[in-house]
């Protein structure tokens, strides 16, 4: 009868079950942060040279945190990496560009309620533009830790941003800002019989242009031979170059990628005739990066990893391919 009466009690709940009781015995306090991290910057991207503007956002809760300490740990880095298929062998390489770190305050009280830390901070103006791709990218971010005197109120956050590179139009040699006609002839022959040229003209109000701006090249194309030119098309290309170094061997390699970021499809020309193309008209896309290139005056600690140029390309059937570089800078002019 007992026994019948510790079950009866059980099941309505007057004795604990064992198993209840070994469930007490796992619990544990959890102790919720009474700190909250975080930031806005005052742009969406920021020109190297120009100063880092943002402010560190502080929410607190416990009216008994002091901050020891608010550490900010800028870092802008550029990383290449990929494996030879035909060797197995592993290139990588990365180098840093900017590496800057500021404590903004210490032995602090803090009172419940929100708090904001400005941030201005100078950006080398050598810095690359942020990048990111199959084979490499280069990227910033700010590391913001607070240590304060308890756990719950200690913490560290990172926050990405971007940087362009520094360069504008009106800096730019007057060569590039004048009108140019490309021209070039193409002769067909086949089994040492010749079928006759083609001859290519594109006129460019310049070759240099600003990141959001059209390009608008006029074609004129004179077919003397006896073929149709078909599926002629219009590209705009951004080609870029990667250096790496292999793990083990540290040799260098340089692996070559290409995008596609606009093109105009131009239709055909038939045989022994000419025509003109004025209606192409090509966008450079706002988040495209500038030209990025080697240049002597750079010191070597800046020089990227990842080399980008742009070029307009014209292909058509068969077998036609002419390329014609431009160079695409950040902005127009320098804003005083």
């Amino acid at each position: 009868e007992m026994s019948y009466l510790r079950r009866a009690s059980r099941a309505i709940g007057l004795l604990p079950r064992r198993s209840q009781a070994n469930q007490m015995d796992c619990f544990q306090c959890i102790y919720m942060p009474t700190l909250r991290l975080n930031m806005v910057f005052a742009q969406e991207k920021f020109m190297a040279g120009d100063p880092l503007q943002a402010k560190i956002l502080i929410d607190s809760s416990d009216p008994d945190t002091v901050i020891d300490q608010l550490i900010v740990d800028i870092r802008g880095w550029g990383r290449t990496g990929w494996i030879n298929v035909h060797t197995d062998k592993i290139f990588e390489k990365e180098t840093v560009y900017w590496s800057y770190k500021t404590m903004l305050s210490s032995n602090t009280p803090v009172i419940p309620g929100r708090h904001n830390y400005p941030l201005h901070i100078p950006i080398p103006e050598e810095c690359p533009s942020s990048y990111e791709s199959q084979y490499g990218s280069i990227r910033y971010e700010v590391k913001v830790r607070v240590d304060s005197n308890n756990d719950q109120a200690s913490s560290s956050e990172t926050f990405p941003f971007l940087v362009i590179s520094r360069s504008f139009l009106n800096k730019l040699p007057t060569n590039l800002l004048s009108p140019i006609d490309y021209s070039e002839e193409i002769d067909f022959t086949c089994c040492t019989l010749p079928f006759g040229s083609v001859s290519f003209k594109v006129h460019l109000k310049r070759t240099a242009f600003v990141i959001g701006e059209t390009v608008e090249p006029i074609v004129h194309v004179r077919n003397r031979s006896r073929k149709q030119l078909k599926e002629m098309t219009m590209f705009l290309l951004a080609k870029s170059q990667y250096e790496a170094r292999s793990r083990y061997e540290h040799v260098d390699e340089k692996k070559l990628a290409e995008v596609v970021m606009d093109q105009c499809h131009l239709g055909f020309v038939t045989a022994r005739s000419n025509q003109d193309f004025d209606c192409v008209s090509l966008r450079i896309p706002f988040d495209a990066p500038p030209t990025q290139k080697y240049s002597p005056e750079v010191p070597l600690s800046f020089i990227p990893i990842i080399m980008i140029h742009y070029v307009l390309k014209l292909t058509a059937l068969p077998g036609i391919e002419l390329e014609i570089p431009l160079l695409v800078t950040a902005a127009g002019e320098e804003k005083r």
